[in-house]
């Protein structure tokens, strides 16, 4: 009976989940907030997550990237005007393409692959790590947009890896203005990152607690991996190499950098959800 009770549980909030994140989607992309191919790879990155994650924590994967599209829409638009005077202002008004989506969402999915396919090993105890890694993904791709967004306004940047002023927009920029936001945005997101505790067998107040500064300090460590990324091999060897590494190739090393640190951190503190 408790089983049932907890099946018709999850059936119920991941198809108000569904229904939520396809409706505010649908409007963002009706609104010209992200165009067609964005909008058509979000959807299958939903997808994706939910079949990967399952009953059990699928709709908690959906939440958080569901929660950092909306942030991400919202800071954009943070003093859009005065970006777009420096020149570094996202393009078409903020809107997003098939190249942010696959830039913030594809370290989520590939965290979420390996959950899927640990879950299968019935003598690997520490799948749920991977659920960590998903969530410190995430808190990166949140931490380095607010970074980006609110940091390019405030303060006078430095290049990470030698100090030195450099103007704003540079790539491997940063300022103490754009630390703070990123530790908003990394905490912002792992307060939402809590379903995946409380959906978890071993919910408590110490897990839960160990999970969100695990996942805040993953979220900044890698945004700030992505700004050393940025600083060294961001669009640097056009010449040299098969494939140019642009801002959306950077933001795809440091979202798993994120993840990775927060499944070490995670092993490390024997977080188990």
């Amino acid at each position: 009976m408790a089983f049932d009770l907890h099946l018709h549980l999850c059936l119920l909030i991941t198809a108000i989940t569904v229904s939520v994140a396809s409706s505010l989607v649908l409007l963002a992309y009706l609104k010209r907030k992200i165009n067609t191919p964005a909008f058509i790879g979000t959807l299958i990155l939903g997808v994706l997550i939910l079949l990967m994650l399952g009953l059990e924590f699928g709709y908690a994967g959906l939440l958080a990237l569901l929660a950092f599209f909306i942030l991400g829409n919202l800071v954009t638009r943070y003093k859009y005007e005065e970006k777009a005077l420096l020149g570094v202002a996202e393009s078409n008004k903020g809107m997003r393409d098939i190249s942010n989506v696959l830039g913030n969402g594809l370290s989520p999915l590939i965290f979420a692959v390996l959950y899927a396919l640990s879950s299968q090993n019935q003598n690997y105890s520490h799948n749920t790590l991977f659920l960590l890694g998903f969530a410190g993904s995430v808190a990166t791709a949140c931490a380095d947009t607010f970074s980006t967004e609110i940091g390019q306004t405030s303060g006078e940047p430095r290049l990470i890896t030698t100090l030195k002023k450099v103007p704003v927009g540079t790539n491997g920029g940063v300022s103490l203005a754009g630390l703070g936001a990123a530790l908003l945005g990394s905490s912002l997101i792992s307060v939402v990152c809590l379903v995946f505790v409380f959906a978890g067998s071993n919910a408590s107040v110490q897990i839960g607690v160990i999970f969100f500064i695990v996942c805040v300090l993953a979220g900044v460590l890698g945004c700030i991996a992505d700004s050393i990324f940025g600083a060294t091999i961001e669009d640097k060897y056009k010449d040299k190499l098969f494939v140019n590494l642009n801002k959306h190739h950077v933001n795809i090393l440091a979202t798993l950098t994120g993840g990775i640190i927060a499944i070490l951190l995670g092993y490390s503190f024997g977080v188990q959800i």
